[in-house]
């Protein structure tokens, strides 16, 4: 522990001209003994501490890692388990049938909301088909408006 570590010899300087001028040419001797004898004191009870207390400290440290890893292999321990029982069960063929499974939902989730558009509109639907198909150019604006549901009976009707 240097406290003086970080002074250079003109800030030193500085301190020793700025404690003569407040504390004056008489008491300054006295003072530097105190503050020598302070800082004696101070060292030394830092010394006795870290005697005392550095075994500790050190053996505190050791639990601490000890207690990390100890935490890392039981995370660990649910991962290595479950590829052990996928291992050991065969499972892998199963896992990979059930995420293709999951993948045909989605297919299916797609095309029942294609079916669902075309129940609620299916005109529109009906174009739709028939322009992906590529034999009917898109239909303008006007065409694709829905007749209302009484022009549509008596054209119907007529026929």
């Amino acid at each position: 522990m240097n406290i003086f570590s970080n002074i250079g010899i003109t800030e030193l300087l500085f301190i020793l001209l700025l404690a003569l001028l407040v504390v004056g040419p008489e008491r300054l001797p006295e003072l530097a003994r105190k503050l020598g004898k302070m800082l004696r004191d101070l060292r030394q009870a830092y010394d006795n501490l870290t005697r005392d207390l550095g075994p500790e400290l050190m053996s505190l440290q050791q639990t601490t890692q000890e207690l990390r890893r100890s935490v890392e292999s039981v995370r660990s321990i649910p991962q290595d388990m479950v590829q052990s029982v996928i291992k050991a069960a065969d499972l892998e063929e199963t896992v990979q049938e059930l995420k293709e499974v999951r993948g045909d939902i989605g297919q299916v989730k797609q095309t029942l909301a294609e079916a669902g558009q075309a129940v609620q509109d299916p005109l529109k639907a009906a174009i739709d088909t028939i322009q992906e198909a590529g034999s009917v150019p898109p239909a303008t604006p006007a065409e694709e408006e829905p007749q209302s549901p009484d022009t549509s009976l008596t054209e119907q009707t007529d026929e």
